[in-house]
């Protein structure tokens, strides 16, 4: 590992000194964490819900961490996080609700309360969240946004309902929207955009894996390693694009 980590911190994906907020700690936010956290940065993290105590400390490798609960639907916690992270370097948002196409029915109840659930989680709070951090951002002069979209914001997916892929297709286009507004003042926006990732998330579901070129489902360290490349220093120069992750089951 030491080698390893030394590799990457030569090519600038080195986060030693960076204060990294992380709203999101699920499957794929857990290894962004774990990642961050080897390659030295100060993580911030906000999740609906703390994992156990041991392994909030095996992620956060003895560095310096702190853990708290946060429902992104109260837009008083949005802005106590804003308030406690103005000297963010980067910002990654990996929370999401994805709920399947089975529970879409007719009941006019559930269906305004899955699509406000979904579109206030998956979109206006990375929104929010990325607006005000921007603010911060834009006086010191630098740093990095990191909003992880999905494959089903590109092409329907193969497992999600019309409610996450309609607000996931949102997300990618208000990254490219703040890409536009920040990269002037030295702050760079990007998503990332995952196809079927093997997360708790879709635990139960049945997917076709002969529809994706791979032949498989991802490993979330798979994607935190891309997104822990976009929130580090080493993607200066990369502003306002969607990485694909997918195993080839989306290629644009």
């Amino acid at each position: 590992m030491t080698n390893e980590l030394t590799a990457c911190q030569a090519l600038g994906v080195d986060l030693r000194g960076q204060h990294v907020v992380l709203v999101g700690c699920g499957g794929i936010g857990l290894e962004v964490a774990r990642i961050c956290a080897l390659l030295g940065a100060r993580l911030s993290i906000y999740d609906v819900r703390l994992p156990a105590r041991a392994l909030r400390e095996e992620v956060a490798a003895g560095g310096m961490y702190r853990w708290e609960v946060a429902d992104l639907r109260d837009h008083a916690v949005l802005r106590a996080i804003w308030a406690d992270c103005q000297d963010a370097d980067a910002l990654v948002v990996t929370s999401a609700i994805c709920p399947d196409e089975s529970a879409l029915d007719d009941n006019d109840e559930s269906w305004e309360r899955s699509f406000t659930d979904v579109f206030a989680v998956n979109v206006a709070a990375p929104m929010r969240l990325s607006l005000q951090m921007l603010q911060a951002m834009k006086a010191r002069g630098s740093g990095r946004i990191v909003l992880v979209g999905s494959m089903a914001g590109r092409n329907g997916g193969l497992l999600a309902g019309p409610q996450y892929a309609a607000s996931k297709g949102a997300l990618h286009t208000f990254v490219r929207w703040l890409a536009l507004r920040a990269a002037p003042h030295g702050v760079s926006v990007n998503g990332v955009a995952p196809g079927v990732t093997s997360t708790p998330m879709i635990a139960g579901r049945n997917f076709d894996a002969s529809r994706i070129p791979a032949g498989r489902a991802a490993e979330p360290h798979e994607i935190a390693r891309v997104i822990a490349f976009v929130a580090s220093p080493a993607s200066s120069y990369l502003h306002g694009q969607i990485l694909d992750v997918n195993g080839g089951a989306w290629i644009g």
